[in-house]
């Protein structure tokens, strides 16, 4: 099962441009929870508190040394009540309460976590991944990003990209996500 395999992801930070592009991406609602999967040194999850001071952002990371600094971080930000830096494998961790995720890492990684994705996630969360597909999902959208070498950004939404659901039911979840995101009609794609 996906619990025993240990990813290995190089930590490659996120651009400062590209962690804007994201952030004017979303539109949560208050209270939304947002998770950011192995967040590094936090600094997409202290952008996302910012700019949404009405949602909880929860960071998991597995490098002791990235936590410190992603905590350090959230507490120079002052955003330890909007923040919480989870150490430890996101494999092992309870991604259920989600309402947007956004990861960082490998296809090869994505495809191993994609049976939790499909086991925990809520009809309609919003995941969304840079650079890296969900083999075997199809996104809602493909944003490119102008002048970066990180330049892809893959949004999916459960129950949708997975071919979980159709028709009506389908067309409902999938209106509620994108009222989470900024997205315009030319850049979706519905499976």
């Amino acid at each position: 099962m996906y619990w025993n395999y240990q990813p290995s992801v190089p930590w490659v930070p996120t651009r400062d441009e590209v962690i804007k592009a994201l952030v004017s991406l979303l539109n949560p609602s208050k209270g939304s929870i947002i998770y950011d999967i192995g967040c590094g040194d936090g600094r997409v999850a202290i952008a996302i508190a910012k700019e949404f001071p009405h949602v909880r952002v929860k960071c998991i990371e597995a490098r002791k040394d990235l936590v410190e600094k992603a905590r350090k971080n959230v507490e120079e930000n002052k955003l330890s009540e909007n923040v919480d830096v989870i150490e430890g494998d996101f494999f092992k961790i309870e991604l259920k309460d989600a309402n947007i995720i956004y990861m960082y890492l490998l296809t090869s990684v994505n495809q191993k976590l994609r049976p939790k994705l499909e086991e925990e996630l809520r009809e309609g969360t919003v995941i969304i991944s840079l650079d890296f597909p969900i083999p075997g999902w199809d996104p809602v959208a493909v944003i490119e990003l102008p002048r970066s070498w990180q330049r892809v950004f893959y949004v999916y939404v459960k129950g949708v990209s997975d071919r979980k659901l159709s028709g009506s039911e389908k067309d409902k979840v999938l209106r509620s996500a994108l009222s989470m995101l900024k997205i315009r009609k030319e850049e979706l794609k519905i499976p």
